[in-house]
């Protein structure tokens, strides 16, 4: 199967001279990823040799290795390793057989793609001594680590992949990653609140005993009720006591509701909860009646009253003591469907391996208490139900789906559903057909070829798999499909009714076809789940003209949700160029015309719609979780309200992180009134000013004004990204300063989020050179201007922010350094062509002194983020492409920068 993968399209390795030896390169970039035998194996050295030669270069002697590389970072290996190991010894690397390397390039969020569709030629690599040359540049290399990057400098406070510990079980949390959303979780034994907590505790109680005459006090003496019977809500009960017990040392106890017991006439100091149900209102609509001495919750469904619960919640932290004004406030939901991806899933084998849990329970807790009621994960029809015509791809079925029983159960105890992303029947080798020849459909690279939906034979595999599925795991929620592009699914997937080699199909329009696969999958869940919510992502329709688009949709099963992304092909002008949106963007705030006319259609077909969104980041910039622009985000977020939407889906694979931008979107999902109500989180629906104002008085006190500000500029500054599809997955602002320079030309092609070489073609798309080098410049600096105001604002946020704060100035500084060296290396490439073309021995020297002055701001720019990586691990993450860069990396960059400086000295060494 490897055999697949082992094209190099004549393409030989890229040789990195800024290190003496290739052998070199391979200690450097894995040491402290795997273990040092598996270097010495690879190069056939003894362990002294490899050692020797990793202290050369200043490095550990026993460095520390993590595990974790191996199982959520080997995308970082192999992408470290691509230009410097053969397949045989990339294979030792990860200890993997050549099967197992070839699913990954395959599955794995199309990784094959991501590193060029091809594997460049290079020999082995083995272990020899070095000459006197090779020693003498190895001590220079040395040298230069100590003198850029002192040990003492910026030691690590946070490893890679430190950022799992906020999401760990509660006893194995490190108290520095504990979640601070909307509390200050602190560890409690059994006894009550520790001394940690004991003046916080004091305090609040003082202003209890200060509350005014319309105020209900929260103590020890009050209780839970929860109706009997219920799937899930003892769980919310149980939470909640806890939660009340950690935050404010109030020890209630949590019960069923006496049967006897009148929704209407709560017992005194009881909060009581009564689900009634109401067909005109959406799912988790949920009503809160405070009277002098007790609480009644009713709500239209189970989740509706953990909503009712983590609205208390958030009431007592906005009055900072366990205070409830007494009133009554109901709460309409405005948008049922609200979910998102991990933000750190692995695609491995989830449903099997609980190592590599995408959905911890501490993450499934943080993203409902931000009004997140869904998660989506990756699925493959076969490996979750047994096929008869293939029975070996579907061993361990049952594992798989008793883990996503399991999932979908544990994720029901906090509100939330899962979802499939369906992307189904998958394309087979031709082998396969030798068995079944009726089944061939479109084959598109002379390897594989589709199952073709149009036979009645795969129509019935698709209902009957689905149907099972759902008999399967009851508790599934739903799914979503994308049934053009993506994967091959079937016959004009890649194709139209000139190119598809299906002769069955040929005779069909492509949209019946799309139509058709939706159906069966519908139907077969239907007839299992009728209330499963089913979404058709019409995610590569855009190629559909309107009349088509239209027809597609009305031709879908009834009760199917039919969702797009809310930018799709909005007009863009930016850097006095016209372009459009393809995929999803957040510097062009939706919903576009596109949209628009797709959920009219939906509607005026009975359908409920769904907008596919961005939040937090996208490919404009995904190596932070997210991007503190939350003036675009808000401005989106009232646009959708208008168009009538009712469902989100908050992410793709990038953008799950629990962040300050989804609790700004969680405003929004509900219509709230409130009697007599000053509380301006009580009024999203009227659209006051902003609720990202108050939602920022609420986090910062005082400094929420300046950090209000800096958010401003910074969201203003980010409308100047030059947007355009092909920018966003071939330019270098994803890897940022770890994406190295090279003085003579690579010749290779930027690859999609994985290599950007020095491709500047590729990068600029729609662009000219010129204009896309300015507004890269234009935006960094426009960015660093709101960074600046971010960080003058420090003095004045409060102690109890000071977390939220430092997260907050994290993911603006990462970003800064990310748009800051995609500049440089734009202006670099240009001038680097520039000076190699250029004869006038006077415009070469201009030209060399310029080279030397962006060599330098890249030298920085590694620099600063080398120490932004020290302090934070979730800087250079994505859960796709794991860890674009690590320290190493950083410090590799600025290797490389020297290295350059010294050839751009002495001009005769660019050829070298």
């Amino acid at each position: 199967m490897l055999d697949l993968f082992r094209s190099d399209q004549g393409k030989s390795a890229i040789e990195y001279t800024h290190f003496p030896t290739a052998m070199q390169a391979i200690v450097w970039r894995n040491w402290g990823m795997v273990p040092v035998e598996r270097i010495a194996k690879i190069l056939e050295a003894s362990l002294d040799q490899v050692i020797e030669l990793a202290e050369g270069m200043g490095l550990p002697s026993s460095p520390e290795v993590d595990p974790l590389w191996l199982s959520r970072g080997y995308i970082t290996l192999i992408r470290a390793n691509w230009h410097l190991l053969a397949y045989e010894q990339l294979l030792v690397l990860l200890d993997w057989t050549a099967d197992q390397l070839a699913f990954a390039l395959k599955e794995d969020d199309f990784l094959w793609i991501k590193l060029g569709s091809l594997k460049p030629a290079r020999d082995a690599v083995y272990y020899r001594p070095l000459t006197a040359e090779e020693e003498e540049r190895t001590a220079q290399l040395r040298r230069e680590i100590a003198r850029h990057f002192p040990a003492d400098a910026h030691p690590l406070l946070e490893k890679p992949f430190g950022f799992l510990q906020r999401f760990a079980a509660d006893s194995d949390r490190d108290d520095k990653w504990m979640l601070a959303r909307e509390s200050v979780r602190v560890k409690t034994d059994d006894a009550g609140a520790n001394a940690a907590n004991a003046d916080e505790h004091a305090n609040a109680y003082a202003k209890a005993d200060d509350a005014a005459n319309d105020d209900v006090r929260l103590d020890a003496g009050w209780r839970v009720c929860y109706p009997a019977g219920g799937k899930n809500v003892r769980a919310f009960a149980d939470r909640f006591v806890r939660r009340l017990k950690q935050r404010w040392g109030i020890e209630m106890t949590a019960c069923e509701l006496d049967p006897e017991q009148k929704a209407d006439a709560p017992e005194a100091h009881t909060i009581q909860l009564v689900i009634r149900k109401e067909n005109s209102l959406l799912a988790e609509s949920h009503a809160i009646e405070v009277s002098a001495h007790a609480v009644t919750i009713r709500a239209v469904d189970e989740p509706g009253l953990l909503k009712g619960l983590q609205w208390i919640a958030k009431r007592l932290e906005s009055r900072g003591a366990p205070l409830l004004k007494r009133g009554h406030t109901q709460r309409k939901t405005k948008m049922d469907l609200r979910f998102i991806y991990s933000y750190f899933a692995v695609f491995g084998d989830p449903l099997i391996d609980p190592e590599v849990d995408p959905y911890p329970d501490a993450l499934l807790e943080s993203l409902s208490e931000l009004g997140v009621n869904g998660v989506w994960l990756h699925a493959v029809l076969y490996n979750l139900v047994p096929w008869d015509a293939a029975p070996e791809l579907s061993v361990h079925w049952e594992k798989r789906l008793d883990g996503l029983r399991k999932l979908t159960e544990r994720a029901a105890r906090y509100g939330i559903g899962v979802y499939l992303y369906f992307n189904e029947p998958r394309e087979m080798p031709l082998s396969f057909f030798e068995r079944y020849p009726e089944w061939k459909g479109h084959s598109h690279d002379g390897i594989h070829a589709v199952l073709c939906t149009s036979h009645p034979d795969i129509q019935h595999y698709l209902r009957s798999a689905t149907a099972r599925l759902f008999t399967e795991v009851p508790e599934l929620a739903g799914l979503f499909t994308i049934t053009k592009s993506e994967n091959v699914t079937h016959c004009y997937s890649h194709a139209n009714r000139q190119t598809t080699t299906c002769a069955r199909c040929r005779e069909r329009e492509p949209i019946d076809v799309v139509a058709e696969l939706n159906r069966c999958i519908a139907e077969g869940a239907f007839s299992a789940k009728p209330d499963a919510k089913l979404i058709c992502y019409t995610w590569a329709w855009t190629e559909y003209k309107e009349e088509t688009l239209i027809e597609g949709i009305r031709k879908l099963p009834d009760g199917m949700r039919v969702m797009c992304v809310s930018e799709e092909l909005m007009p863009t002008f930016v850097a006095d160029t016209e372009g459009y949106v393809r995929d999803y963007s957040i510097s062009i705030v939706g919903p576009g015309e596109r949209s628009k006319i797709s959920w009219e259609t939906a509607a005026a077909r009975g359908l409920e719609s769904v907008a596919k969104v961005q939040f937090n980041n996208s490919w404009e910039c995904s190596a932070v979780p997210y991007l503190p622009v939350l003036d675009l985000v808000e401005e989106h977020l009232k646009r959708l309200l208008e168009s009538g939407v009712t469902g989100l889906m908050l992410s793709w694979t990038l953008g799950g992180y629990p962040s300050s931008n989804l609790e700004l979107a969680s405003e929004y999902y509900w219509e709230t009134s409130a009697a007599d109500s000053t509380d301006p989180f009580e009024a999203a629906d009227r659209f006051v000013p902003s609720v990202k104002s108050e939602l920022l008085k609420r986090k910062f006190g005082e400094a929420a004004e300046p950090i209000e500000g800096a958010i401003r500029q910074l969201s203003e500054a980010f409308r100047q990204f030059p947007f355009h599809i092909t920018t966003l997955y071939a330019g270098p602002q994803n890897s940022g300063p770890a994406n190295l320079l090279y003085l003579s030309p690579t010749g290779y092609r930027a690859s999609m989020v994985g290599f950007p070489y020095d491709d500047l073609n590729t990068w600029r798309s729609i662009y000219t050179a010129e204009r896309f080098e300015k507004q890269f410049q234009l935006l960094a600096e426009q960015w660093k201007s709101g960074l600046d105001i971010l960080l003058g604002a420090e003095a004045a946020v409060p102690a109890g922010s000071r977390r939220e704060y430092t997260e907050l100035l994290h993911t603006a500084m990462g970003a800064y350094y990310h748009f800051q060296s995609t500049a440089n290396q734009v202006s670099f490439v240009r001038f680097r062509d520039l000076f190699l073309q250029e004869q006038d021995e006077k415009a070469r020297g201009k030209l060399r002194s310029r080279l030397a002055e962006l060599v330098e701001d890249e030298l920085e720019s590694a620099k600063s983020l080398y120490a932004l990586v020290s302090r934070d691990s979730r800087i250079g993450y994505e859960a796709t492409n794991h860890y674009y860069y690590r320290r190493q990396d950083l410090q590799e960059k600025a290797l490389n920068c020297l290295h350059i400086k010294r050839q751009l000295a002495g001009e005769s060494a660019i050829y070298v």
